[in-house]
């Protein structure tokens, strides 16, 4: 009686330890399955590394591309057109120039008067009431006058009232292999003026002057006589001349931009590249989604060739009672 007490309570408390083991798997099914997945990774980036990093490299591109399109949703209206140089790209060039004020007997004041004698004067010929900001002449030139806030330091003094005039090379405005040059006159507000409001006239090439659609208002230089002085733009980084304005006066001169020059992408530019940048996402997906397939049909494969090679390496079983 007592053996068969003893196992039945054997018996009831195997059910019990079965019961409950089973119990204990069942509770944390997600748990297991984490440590799985997270086991899985780990093995396929220690086993190879090169897709690894190339399949890192896909998502983060992807990532990056959902970003500039959620950044081109947020700002549709206010991103700039790139293939358009704006007159305020063309005023930061201006600014980031400094000015040279030779002296009144330097080789320098007379070389810039030589040039100027040896360019065509096309701003004489401009009438002072313009119809028009934009006139042709006869070798291809074209003249453009135009209001904007220009501020000119010289020794740490602003000047008024005076007529600056240059010649600027097209390199010194990023074009280095173009011989051409761009006339420059400025008329400078006087002292009396409450605003910063100059008269700029440009004479030369097209090609050296924005092509923006949205142009600044025009005006005409004042025929009353004021003081002209002959400067030079530039400066020593550009010209390639270390000694550049050395024993003269250099001075610096920046024109404010405007808000209302700016020319912005269209929405339908902008649904465009919404949609390439889509597209090209939805690619990166596909190439993830095939590299996440080679990864479970490489891994399932593999565990059947060892598999397989296993039970072709164990030793067959040999019957004891044929």
């Amino acid at each position: 009686m007592l053996g068969k007490r003893r196992q039945a309570d054997l018996a009831t408390l195997l059910e019990q330890q079965q019961k409950g083991h089973v119990a204990s798997h069942s509770a944390f099914p997600t748990e297991k399955a984490q440590m799985a997945g997270c086991s899985g990774i780990r093995e396929f980036m220690g086993s190879r590394p090169p897709v690894a990093v190339f399949f890192a490299s896909i998502a983060v591109f992807a990532l990056t591309l959902v970003s500039v399109s959620l950044y081109l949703q947020s700002h549709k209206t206010q991103i700039l057109n790139p293939d358009i140089e704006d007159w305020n790209s063309f005023y930061n060039t201006l600014s980031n120039l400094e000015i040279c004020f030779p002296n009144q007997y330097s080789p320098r004041m007379a070389k810039m008067r030589r040039s100027e004698r040896e360019l065509p004067s096309i701003a004489s010929s401009v009438p002072p009431t313009m119809s028009s900001n934009m006139t042709n002449d006869a070798t291809d030139n074209v003249t453009v006058s135009v209001m904007a806030d220009v501020h000119v330091l010289k020794s740490q003094h602003s000047l008024f009232g005076v007529t600056l005039h240059a010649v600027l090379p097209a390199s010194h405005l990023g074009l280095k292999r173009d011989p051409s040059v761009l006339d420059i006159t400025m008329q400078l507000p006087t002292k009396k003026s409450k605003k910063w409001v100059a008269c700029l006239l440009f004479t030369g090439p097209a090609h050296l002057l924005p092509n923006s659609p949205i142009t600044p208002p025009n005006c005409s230089l004042s025929m009353q006589s004021s003081k002209k002085i002959e400067v030079e733009l530039g400066g020593g980084w550009l010209a390639g001349d270390s000694e550049w304005c050395q024993n003269d006066v250099v001075g610096s001169l920046t024109v404010m931009p405007k808000d209302e020059l700016n020319v912005y992408l269209t929405e339908g530019d902008v649904t465009l590249i919404q949609m390439h940048i889509l597209y090209t996402t939805c690619l990166l997906g596909v190439m993830m989604l095939g590299i996440l397939l080679y990864l479970v049909c490489g891994r399932r494969c593999a565990t059947l060739r060892s598999h397989q090679a296993v039970v072709a390496v164990a030793p067959d079983k040999v019957p004891l009672n044929p």
